[in-house]
């Protein structure tokens, strides 16, 4: 067997035709490594591994269609044939020269993540994975191919015939999806041969083993009809014709048996052992404090996914299996809206659309929609939105805490001064969402009183409020109350006296002026007025302050706390602290420096505080921009962590664990234009040019002899 493979492999490097499967294979390697690597910035193979695979249906008939088929038409089989070496070892060892020229593009692809790897931190385990899935597809075309081979005498049938079986298998996913309900069995039965439906989890970094059985099945397969069908063409037209025709009738029926039955077996066996996440931050994977809190659940949940499966994105789809697979008590449905458009309003009078979640527990009902299961990020440049991070695991664990909850948080957020929006800090109020908070809008000027609600949020108003509306707030926290209060410098000029002296019957005042920081360490980039004040250990940063992360306050104002030693006087406590180094300028106007002046008053300032008496708990911070979107991706989540911390100390709230966003990949690589022109050169031009000029090279030297 292996001199059958030498002799074959040296066939192939003799001659244009492995050359040229090698060259093609490797052009377009290097093409969309180029595109998603060297100038995307990608950190992971797996895009480029998911694109290349589509020219194995082009090139694998290229390939195969003379591996047997010549040698009938020639009779040249006949020597093999009556060789003492079985009959299967001759086929293996075919195969085997095969994957050896399959290897050699296989090979250059696990180069790409080292040549990553010297630009920045890149997931190898999640590359590697995904070119395990370039490296099965590309055997299990090639097994296809060969017992193609061996069915005709022809090598232009047989690579036409390649290309047919290759196309009608890729694309039968589509097929399938168009066939009627009613034909479920048939459908069932299409989904066997649907051999790139396999590759989702690999190419995503998920060692699947069901998928590794699934190629494996497929070329052994492949192999053995192969040799049924060389055995056939061995005898001649006799009296032992029928008996062999119909033993391997029955030996082809008893090989797919045996293959279904195994996939069958391994498709029924548990998650945990037949799929492991290596992804970079096991996104496909629920984590220990969702299986902790799943394990207390004791009451029947239905999640609804208001879309077919295969409409759905797989991340969230996986995410879904791992919650069905690990609790007893939740079970995952997926609605055709298309079929039943009315299903959603039998549950809530929300307006749903495709790919949205329903978590279902008894009579509660949450919402959760498509547009939350993922973070995503906008280049303004170029007005494009990209995908940065799946947060499904996060919303689905919410929701199944409310749903599993008969009491409700509600955040009334204060509207009519200019306030920010629930929109304008998606991520803030997202975030609250997940730990059990629910945010509704409400316009100060249009009520009387604030009531109904468990906390208010007042978020960096634009106009001074009023004595009366000033009453409104003073009356509610006296009552009890809690509140996340957020001032900010107005650089509109209009004064906020008002709003400031908001809380100074708590013995706090906010100053109109404008804080910086030239300690190095206590303010980010090259900015003074972007501090990084000092984090204190207090309840509302409990997280924070364990996890030693930096806080982001952007344009700062100075909070004044007054001493009292008055025992019913609110205690007051330090939430962030700017250096004794820090500043502050008063009376700011357009055109003035922002240099230090004699008259600056001298840090260190308070830029947050806590502040509680008897059951009132207010939360003050001074920066209006510290808590938007873009202050999150200075910091990550830990500004909206340090609110969710103070809400949850205001106030019991319904929530399970704060699991956070699970970002995609690691940061984006960055690679300098001379290095992706010189790797481009190589991997597109260079090598692709030099092994079809060395097959050319060989294949007329061996003309010569």
């Amino acid at each position: 067997m292996k001199a059958l493979m030498k002799k074959e492999l040296r066939a192939y490097l003799y001659s244009v035709t492995g050359a040229l499967f090698v060259a093609v294979n490797l052009l377009f390697l290097g093409i969309y490594f180029t595109a998603y690597n060297l100038t995307g910035g990608y950190p992971t193979v797996n895009y480029v591994a998911n694109s290349a695979i589509v020219i194995f249906l082009f090139i694998t008939p290229l390939l195969t269609m003379r591996i047997i088929a010549e040698e009938q038409r020639t009779r040249t089989d006949q020597l093999l044939l009556s060789s003492p070496m079985p009959l299967l070892r001759i086929i293996i060892g075919k195969y085997l020269a095969l994957l050896a020229i399959l290897a050699i593009p296989v090979i250059m692809a696990a180069v790409f993540p080292l040549i990553l790897g010297t630009f920045g931190k890149v997931c190898y385990s999640e590359s590697y994975v995904a070119i395990l899935a370039y490296f099965l597809f590309g055997a299990t075309c090639l097994a296809i191919g060969l017992f193609i081979s061996s069915l005709t005498e022809n090598q232009i049938i047989a690579a036409v015939l390649t290309f047919a079986a290759l196309f009608i298998t890729y694309l039968m996913g589509g097929i399938v999806s168009l066939l009627p309900d009613d034909a479920a069995l048939i459908k069932r039965i299409l989904s066997l041969f649907d051999i790139s439906k396999r590759l989702d989890n690999l190419i995503n970094g998920i060692l699947d083993i069901r998928a590794a059985v699934y190629y494996l099945t497929i070329i052994i397969l492949m192999i053995f009809l192969t040799y049924e069908s060389i055995q056939k063409r061995r005898f001649s037209v006799s009296s032992q014709t029928a008996k062999l025709s119909a033993y391997s009738v029955t030996a082809v029926v008893i090989a797919f048996a045996a293959a279904v039955g195994l996939n069958y077996l391994v498709l029924r066996l548990p998650d945990d052992i037949m799929q492991y996440d290596f992804t970079e931050n096991r996104i496909f994977t629920i984590s220990k404090e969702s299986k902790d809190y799943l394990d207390g659940i004791d009451r029947d949940i239905t999640i609804f996914a208001l879309s077919e499966k295969d409409r759905i994105e797989m991340p969230v789809t996986k995410t879904l299996d791992e919650f069905e697979a690990y609790s007893d008590h939740i079970s995952v449905k997926y609605i055709d809206l298309t079929k039943d458009p009315q299903f959603a309003a039998k549950y809530t009078d929300e307006t749903v659309a495709g790919g949205d979640l329903l978590v279902v527990c008894g009579e509660n009902v949450q919402k959760v929609a498509s547009s939350d299961l993922f973070e995503t990020q906008v280049d303004y440049q170029t007005f494009s939105e990209t995908v940065t991070g799946i947060d499904a695991e996060g919303q689905i664990i919410s929701a199944i805490a409310r749903v599993t909850s008969d009491r409700k948080t509600v955040m009334k957020v204060i509207q009519g001064h200019g306030e920010f929006r629930i929109t304008e800090l998606g991520m803030l109020f997202s975030a609250l969402n997940k730990v059990g908070i629910t945010p509704v809008e409400e316009n100060l000027l249009a009520v009387s009183k604030i009531e109904d609600c468990d906390m208010i949020m007042i978020a960096a108003p634009l106009e001074d409020y009023t004595e009366e509306d000033c009453k409104k707030i003073t009356d509610y926290l006296d009552g009890g109350g809690s509140a996340v209060i957020i001032s900010g410098y107005s650089e509109n000029g209009k004064e906020l006296s008002g709003f400031n002296n908001l809380l100074s019957d708590y013995g706090v005042t906010v100053s109109e002026g404008l804080i910086q920081d030239t300690d190095a360490a206590r303010y980010y980039g090259n900015n003074p007025l972007y501090l990084l004040p000092r984090v204190l250990e207090t309840p509302v940063t409990k997280t924070v302050s364990l996890q030693k992360r930096y806080i982001f306050m952007p344009y700062s104002q100075a909070i004044n706390v007054e001493e009292d030693t008055d025992e019913d006087s609110a205690s007051v406590m330090d939430v962030l602290m700017t250096s004794e180094d820090s500043f502050m300028k008063k009376d700011l106007s357009e055109g003035d420096s922002l240099d230090r002046a004699p008259e600056d008053v001298k840090g260190p300032f308070r830029t947050g505080v806590y502040i509680t008496k008897d059951d009132t708990k207010i939360a003050l911070f001074t920066s209006a921009m510290a808590f938007t979107d873009d202050a999150y991706r200075v910091v990550g989540d830990a500004n909206i962590t340090m609110i969710s911390d103070a809400a949850k100390d205001m106030t019991p709230v319904v929530t399970g664990p704060l699991i956070p966003v699970k970002n995609y990949g690691t940061e984006y690589l960055t690679i300098s234009a001379a290095f992706v022109i010189l790797y481009s050169l190589v991997f597109i031009i260079l090598v692709p040019a030099l092994i079809l000029l060395l097959g050319i090279v060989l294949w007329a030297r061996r003309r010569k002899r």
